[in-house]
């Protein structure tokens, strides 16, 4: 359709320049007769080839009012729709370039071609990313979970985000996407876990190893934390790293006489 009206308005442009043409000629023709009958009837028939060359240009000139901005306007929503999207990270939306062919100007068409090769692109590195994340994410849950020391790790808003299996071993209270700094916890909780966690994501600092007494393990355990930074240096985060949970296995020495030989 845009092509079928592209060629009708070149048709009419060509048109209406030669109409301009041979209304020059009659002038110029008109000017070499001094016959006042064919001066007269040159000067009618340019005043009728003028009327005609005026209408002709009243309706291009309305046509290209009216339908041009509408046919711009088209190609650059759809465009635009297009932006939006991978705007929101919405890679895997197709385009179908041969239907939008049919009614894009040309150079948004191509600028559009440009925009799919991109997003193709900007996906295929999406995909690689998110796998590399989920990878090291992988590797550092691992390691947490098979550490002999409790771990836990907080947001910036004390939110429970991760706890491995020893910690909740010993403190089965503390029960991932729970808040740690909003809920009630026994006072062996409240008076160390949750005492570290609220002064170093106040204060945004660092608090020095802690030793403690927990009456329910009947032994002493210790507790040290370190920030969790963006890439800007701000706080997002923290993690609290206990040692002394595991239970120790008492080595019994062999009663004399009880070895077999």
């Amino acid at each position: 359709m845009k092509l079928k009206f592209t060629r009708w308005l070149r048709g009419m442009l060509i048109l209406l320049s030669l109409i301009v043409l041979m209304s020059v000629i009659l002038v110029l023709n008109s000017l070499q007769e001094y016959e006042p009958n064919l001066i007269e009837l040159q000067h009618e028939n340019i005043r009728n080839t003028l009327y005609i060359g005026i209408f002709i240009y009243f309706v291009l000139a309305v046509t290209a009012y009216f339908y041009v901005p509408l046919h711009f306007r088209r190609s650059l929503i759809t465009l635009k729709t297009i932006v939006h999207d991978i705007q929101q990270g919405v890679y895997d939306n197709e385009i179908d370039l041969n239907e939008m062919k049919e009614f894009l100007d040309p150079a948004v068409y191509e600028v559009l071609m440009q925009i799919n090769e991109m997003k193709e692109t900007i996906n295929t590195f999406d995909h690689l990313k998110k796998e590399k994340i989920f990878e090291h994410y992988s590797r550092i849950k691992a390691i947490l979970r098979i550490m002999q020391e409790g771990a836990i790790i907080l947001d910036l808003q004390g939110k429970i985000i991760f706890n491995n299996d020893n910690l909740l071993e010993a403190f089965p209270q503390l029960v991932e996407g729970d808040n740690l700094l909003e809920k009630s916890y026994p006072a062996e909780i409240e008076n160390n876990i949750k005492k570290m966690a609220q002064t170093s994501l106040q204060e945004r600092k660092r608090v020095e190893q802690v030793q403690c007494f927990i009456p329910n393990l009947k032994r002493h355990i210790t507790l040290d934390s370190v920030l969790v930074r963006n890439e800007g240096g701000d706080v997002i985060g923290m993690v609290i790293i206990i040692s002394n949970l595991e239970k120790k296995k008492i080595e019994r020495k062999p009663e004399k006489g009880s070895e077999i030989t």
